[in-house]
């Protein structure tokens, strides 16, 4: 049994939510005071999310949500993640044989067919309890009168200042605006109410909505059409007699979350003990495999034959663990991989009758492709696949033949939704968590799973310990100021390791339930600004 935790957070006995902004997490709280379940308040909280940090999310984006019905005893994923347009081409990020720089990541041919919509419309209908009225109303009222620029707000937009000019919509409302400015985004107003009143066919017709986002992009009003969610199974494993479901292909951050901490558990008790020479040169080991497996295996798996059972199965993680050498052994490595920006965005509720939704939703870069329709983001996830096998994406990836463009074809991942049961009780949810940040996604739950169960922190103390990262090319160590003692680095550095040293990266959001009295906390990761909120 895990030891209960000293508080942290407020502790909360109805429902909780986290999310990357506190506007988003009180509209969560909000709906579930009117009697909504965790499913009306995660798809309230994206919308808001879609409205106040359009840098991460959005309705031009796409994502997947993991759900939990506890009556039920059922988990279920929802993949609305994007798609490629029909016009895609193998080759069309480049020029005699070179990638054209930014062509994937800024501007019209960067953008895949969105998902969002009919993603957190489908989780509505199928799961929650309200009307989709009632759901949107927070994120309609804060597009029409406004939110209030943030220091972080304005340095994203700062970061993509060139992008965002290009478009002249997206330049007036995100990169004109001062600190303390009130955004208000009337055009993004009218499609939520939109979709409030007419649903998801509102933007997968042949209407206004679906006509603008045709005329600033690749995008037809066939793909539009076309488009469909998918609904998986959780890819599941176990940690020290956890239970643990996360996120199948086409996202690789479920598997990489389930090989690590399988690798961790088969190696000691200590997980991820940042004082440890030994634990730490096993975690970075395993991370390595598994990323390599990533760009071997990976892929749309309507398109791609993935061994997953192997490679998630106890025999293969047992032959990861006799993998791991007693020293590094350098691979070759491209070019350093560009400094993480923070992306992406998760959130986690857990309600009063213990149903959970673990959403991570993206328009992958920093305002995406910074191209504006219907007062839209839209995304600039084509660049999720491999422009060509071997070559990196804008995260310093690299990915295969299983992740290349075509048509309909559904680009590979990091995203890790993901859950953890009570350990003895295997219907019973403990941690619903996931995260932000491109490749550093996988290693940021990792961390946070390993700094819960192993390290007996609070959910508070667990999201804020610095982190340790290895995408196994490029061959180097990514470290969070004061993440190892240099006496620790040292020792890791003898074994042939090398170090990088990023300010901060990742943002994880999490809801915890405690063991012995089921008392819920939410906390919200120091690296960003997000915030937890519950019921008491």
């Amino acid at each position: 049994m895990v030891p209960m935790w000293a508080w942290a957070d407020p502790p909360y006995r109805g429902g909780a939510v986290a999310t990357e902004h506190p506007l988003a997490s009180d509209a969560a709280r909000a709906v579930m005071d009117q009697g909504g379940n965790a499913f009306d308040a995660a798809v309230a909280a994206a919308f808001v999310l879609a409205v106040v940090a359009p840098y991460h999310s959005g309705l031009g984006g796409g994502g997947f949500a993991l759900t939990y019905q506890a009556k039920a005893k059922h988990a279920e994923v929802l993949d609305f993640r994007e798609v490629a347009p029909k016009s895609a081409t193998r080759d069309m990020y480049l020029k005699d044989g070179q990638v054209v720089a930014l062509k994937s990541t800024d501007g019209p041919d960067s953008v895949a067919v969105p998902g969002a919509v009919k993603g957190y419309l489908e989780l509505l209908a199928k799961h929650g309890r309200l009307k989709p009225a009632r759901v949107l109303a927070p994120a309609i009222k804060l597009a029409r009168d406004g939110f209030v620029v943030t220091p972080n707000f304005r340095r994203i937009a700062d970061v993509r200042a060139a992008c965002l000019s290009s478009d002249p919509d997206a330049k007036r409302l995100f990169l004109d605006a001062p600190l303390g400015a009130t955004v208000k985004q009337p055009e993004l107003a009218a499609t939520l109410e939109k979709l409030a009143r007419d649903g998801a066919r509102a933007f997968y017709g042949k209407g206004p909505i679906a006509k603008a986002i045709a005329a600033k992009s690749k995008v037809t009003l066939e793909d539009l059409a076309a488009f469909t969610t998918r609904v998986r199974e959780p890819l599941a494993g176990t940690y020290r007699g956890h239970r643990i479901l996360t996120m199948p292909p086409p996202s690789a951050g479920g598997l990489a979350v389930l090989q690590t901490l399988g690798v961790m558990e088969r190696s000691g008790p200590e997980g991820i003990a940042l004082r440890s020479v030994a634990a730490v040169h096993t975690y970075v080991e395993a991370l390595a495999r598994a990323y390599s497996d990533r760009a071997k295996y990976l892929g749309d798996p309507a398109v791609v034959d993935i061994p997953l059972a192997k490679l998630s199965g106890a025999a293969y993680l047992d032959e990861l663990k006799a993998a791991v050498p007693a020293k590094h052994v350098p691979v070759s490595t491209p070019a350093a991989a560009p400094a993480q920006q923070k992306h992406t965005t998760h959130l986690s509720v857990v309600d009063s009758e213990g149903n959970a939704a673990a959403i991570t939703t993206t328009v992958n870069y920093l305002f995406g492709a910074c191209v504006m329709a219907a007062g839209v983001v839209l995304n600039d996830c084509m660049d999720d696949f491999a422009m060509q096998p071997g070559e990196k994406n804008v995260y310093g990836l690299v990915t295969g033949e299983g992740n290349a463009i075509a048509p309909g074809k559904i680009p590979l991942s990091s995203m890790s939704p993901t859950l953890v049961f009570q350990e003895g009780r295997p219907d019973e949810v403990m941690l619903v968590l996931g995260a932000a940040g491109g490749p550093t996604i996988p290693t940021s739950v990792i961390q946070t799973i390993s700094n819960v169960i192993d390290g007996h922190l609070s959910l508070a103390r667990a999201l804020a310990r610095p982190r340790v990262h290895h995408q196994w090319l490029p061959d180097q160590v990514d470290l969070e100021p004061l993440a190892l003692e240099p006496g620790t680095r040292a020792g890791l550095e003898a074994l042939g390791h090398k170090f990088r040293e990023v300010e901060k990266w990742g943002d994880c959001e999490a809801v915890m339930v405690d063991p012995v009295n089921g008392v819920r906390t939410a906390s919200g990761d120091p690296r960003g600004e997000g915030a937890g909120a519950g019921q008491p």
